[in-house]
């Protein structure tokens, strides 16, 4: 089960009830992520991060139809992230063994909800000047997962996710 906070933003674009995070305190971190909205270049993009690693996502320009299935497009991006930024088969499987069931709740960690917002700048920053055909979002997301670090983790997503898994 993947327990996704969602923003309030969100939650009304994805037209879901939040449920109480609290209910899911026994899901373990890898299985739990924040998620945000955000426009860059009048169109909707989607930030997810994993609490437990830091590993996140943006998915640019998405519509309703990718709305109306987002967890098949959540399921399928994150599987061509994993592998993007070489991830090992092993680990992208017990990862996406989890996207059996979606369920999303309110927001419930400010310091993942902090390293959103740093990835949002990053995003931002990147596309600044660009035409929305320009953006690069291979290029984005490898950075914002093997290159920075971010606070919270003190690590590179990338490896944090490797740490996870391997002890």
């Amino acid at each position: 089960m993947f327990v996704i906070g969602a923003t309030e933003k969100l939650s009304k674009e994805l037209n879901k009830e939040l449920e109480d995070p609290e209910k899911y305190n026994e899901i373990p971190d890898i299985n739990k992520w924040h998620a945000n909205l955000i426009t860059i270049n009048r169109r909707k993009c989607l930030i997810i991060i994993n609490n437990a690693t830091g590993i996140n996502l943006t998915l640019f320009g998405l519509r309703k139809q990718q709305f109306d299935n987002i967890e098949n497009v959540i399921k399928g991006s994150l599987k061509q992230l994993l592998q993007l930024i070489k991830v090992e088969d092993d680990i992208i499987k017990q990862l996406l063994d989890a996207t059996d069931s979606f369920v999303y709740t309110e927001t419930a960690n400010s310091q993942i909800l902090d390293m959103m917002d740093q990835v949002k700048l990053l995003v931002e920053d990147s596309t600044e000047g660009l035409k929305y055909e320009e953006i690069d979002a291979a290029e984005i997301n490898y950075i914002s997962n093997a290159e920075l670090m971010y606070n919270l983790i003190n690590n590179r997503p990338i490896e944090s996710l490797r740490e996870y898994f391997n002890h």
